[in-house]
């Protein structure tokens, strides 16, 4: 495997920022700007996607390339922050090649498992597996594009073209082949057994205005995983760090405050507003 395109920005304790499906790492280019100050920001493009989109688009060959990237650069006390799609790579990652230098979890508006079935209603509000292998999939990728793009962004977000052009150009430039594989590896991945497996301490964030996933989702991993506690962003749906990003920025410096190895980083806190 080799290893993916990543930014890196900053010095201090290490925040590795995984983005979401038919995205790629410049969509954490605000929150890097905010954070590097006090950490060291690192954002990969995961396999398939930007300037990673040769590599193998699926879910456990981005964890191996996650495990390759904190390896070759002899990282220790990482955070993890995941959103969407980032999120089961995290917890492939975790659940693969263990949790030992990894000192904090978050994650945002994700489910362990999107596909719904007789035991599961906890999955993707709208998606269906038979949509993630639709034969017309390549030719409608621009009407699906545009559904990606607004359904980021809480019903207020949507209305501001300028967000929603943005990430449209975004998804745009992926290779629709490419985000198809991953969709169809998503839809296969399970991380319900990872979840209790879990010790390290675990933000799960979500935008109370998101559309994707049902509620109940977090009420079922916060009892599966006492260590974890929940946030929600008032303003936002999809992509708080997109729609409330100096909220956002300063809830990762509360959580990292409070993780037993962190170092004070008050002054970041002041730095992220």
């Amino acid at each position: 495997m080799d290893l993916p395109f990543f930014r890196d920005k900053g010095t201090g304790r290490p925040i590795i920022f995984l983005h979401g499906w038919t995205m790629d790492g410049s969509v954490f280019s605000g929150q890097m700007e905010r954070l590097s100050p006090q950490f060291r920001c690192i954002a990969p493009d995961l396999p398939g996607h930007g300037q990673s989109r040769n590599l193998p688009p699926n879910i456990p060959r981005s964890a191996e390339a996650l495990n390759k990237l904190i390896l070759d650069l002899k990282l220790e006390d990482v955070i993890l922050v995941g959103w969407s799609m980032g999120a089961l790579i995290a917890w492939r990652y975790l659940s693969r090649f263990g949790q030992d230098k990894v000192s904090g979890l978050v994650t945002v508006d994700m489910s362990p498992k999107i596909s719904n079935g007789p035991e599961w209603s906890y999955g993707l509000l709208r998606e269906t597996r038979r949509e993630a292998a639709d034969p017309t999939y390549k030719t409608d990728w621009e009407k699906r594009a545009s559904a990606i793009a607004r359904g980021m962004f809480s019903g207020a977000a949507s209305d501001n073209d300028k967000s929603v052009d943005a990430a449209l150009e975004l998804v745009l430039s992926q290779n629709p082949g490419m985000m198809q594989a991953m969709w169809a590896s998503m839809m296969k991945t399970d991380e319900r057994a990872t979840i209790p497996q879990l010790r390290i301490p675990w933000l799960i964030c979500y935008g109370m205005h998101s559309q994707i996933y049902p509620r109940q989702v977090r009420k079922w991993m916060l009892e599966r995983a006492p260590q974890a506690r929940a946030l929600g962003f008032s303003a936002s749906g999809h992509s708080p760090h997109l729609e409330e990003p100096a909220t956002f920025a300063q809830a990762l410096v509360r959580f990292a405050d409070g993780l037993p190895t962190a170092t004070s980083s008050s002054q970041a806190l002041g730095r992220a507003m």
